[in-house]
């Protein structure tokens, strides 16, 4: 059923992914956006004076019209990694970003995908045509990407002939195909296995407190460091004097509100689209977490990749990796036991909004433990009243049989 809406005005937060093709299609120049200042997350307002009514924003948002691209495939799934001990260690996974965007550099494409701001506080996309430009892409962001006018400048390089490789969360590369209206042959998209994103204001107010800690400005961020091995990765930051700090996956305030608490993401995430197969993306990769020991696969806490094949073409950009990466097949089952997010949409967590809000006053580190706390609490208790529920229910059960005999 065709949305009855005219524009995209103000949409409510957990109706916009924060994709911001509405702005890059806008004939006029009519949309901007504005922060909720709670969330942190920014929503479209439309200028009425300079809108046209033409319905542009509203027919090419990814959320009002879903995509489904045709002619995908629940094609094959591989475990797989980068040859280059170096490559895959700096990487979050097993270094399969940096290799398929090498492998388009050197066939003179271009590679758009995430950077960190330079103060760490944000995300933007960008377009490499350089190795030292790609560089700067690698590794998760877990944070909201200002995508604002990516569409146009990837449009504008496809029509002037040029190969792409566009990367991005699943709803960044349906607005991508919803901008473009068309799957041209010489684009290659990939998407993650996306958990949800943060809310730039998480990222920001997680910066402030490291910064307040350590008295000094962050310069470089470096989420999953795997100095302690690929399943005990943690957070590194780098400071302007020369420390740096490193928390692992159960201590780093912003791993543990991420990962385990849910605390900061867009309220989108908890009502995703795109979390379905086969996927629109060319090719889906992320950690194969779970994988299981084989000896095809000896350095396997360097990191190693699960890679989805979406796509004839997806399929042949992989091939051509095969004199730079280490690789086998395997099973969507076991891709799916370790990443429930290929399927599975982000839980809501009741204590989100009291701790978005509570970054206005406390530090993000006891915010977390306030909040993350609170919410183990509870889920204890709830197990605990399930289970009491349980026992008695089973007594009234067995009174019943008595009172019969």
């Amino acid at each position: 059923m065709e949305s009855q809406r005219v524009t995209v005005d103000r949409t409510a937060e957990a109706d916009c992914n924060g994709c911001r093709v509405c702005a890059d299609v806008c004939p006029k120049g009519a949309v901007s956006f504005e922060r909720n200042l709670l969330t942190g997350c920014d929503i479209p307002i439309v200028d009425e004076e300079r809108c046209v009514h033409c319905g542009l924003c509203v027919k090419k948002c990814p959320q009002e019209n879903p995509v489904r691209m045709p002619e995908r495939i629940v094609g094959k799934v591989y475990a797989a990694w980068s040859e280059d001990d170096g490559v895959r260690y700096m990487s979050t996974s097993g270094g399969m970003f940096y290799e398929l965007a090498k492998k388009m550099l050197d066939r003179g494409g271009a590679v758009a995908a995430c950077c960190y701001t330079e103060d760490c506080r944000g995300a933007f996309h960008t377009i490499a045509f350089t190795e030292e430009d790609m560089l700067k892409q690698c590794g998760s962001k877990h944070v909201q990407s200002q995508t604002l006018h990516i569409y146009g400048k990837v449009g504008k390089l496809l029509r002037d002939g040029r190969k792409v490789m566009f990367v991005g969360t699943p709803c960044e590369v349906a607005a991508l195909y919803r901008y473009l209206g068309k799957d041209p042959e010489n684009l290659v998209t990939v998407d993650f296995i996306c958990n949800s994103i943060t809310s730039p204001k998480g990222q920001e107010k997680y910066i402030d407190y490291l910064e307040e800690e350590y008295g000094s400005r962050v310069i470089s961020a470096h989420i999953k460091d795997k100095r302690n091995g690929w399943n005990n990765f943690g957070n590194s930051v780098k400071f302007e004097d020369g420390r740096e700090y490193y928390g692992d996956r159960n201590h780093d305030a912003r791993t543990v509100g991420y990962h385990r608490g849910h605390l900061f993401i867009r309220e989108s995430c908890m009502y995703c689209q795109y979390k379905e197969l086969p996927r629109n993306a060319d090719i889906t990769f992320g950690d194969f977490w779970g994988i299981r020991e084989d000896v095809r696969n000896p350095k396997l806490e360097m990191g190693t990749s699960v890679v989805i094949i979406n796509s004839e073409k997806g399929q042949e950009c992989f091939q051509s990796l095969e004199d730079r990466i280490g690789f086998y097949e395997e099973t969507m089952e076991n891709a799916m036991r370790g990443n429930p997010a290929i399927l599975k949409r982000a839980d809501e967590n009741g204590n989100r909004k009291k701790a978005l809000a509570a970054l206005d006053t406390m530090r993000f580190d006891r915010v977390v433990k306030k909040y993350i706390d609170r919410d183990s609490l509870m889920r204890k208790l709830t197990r605990k009243g399930r289970a009491l529920a349980g026992r008695l229910m089973g007594r009234r059960r067995e009174d019943g049989m008595e009172g019969r005999q």
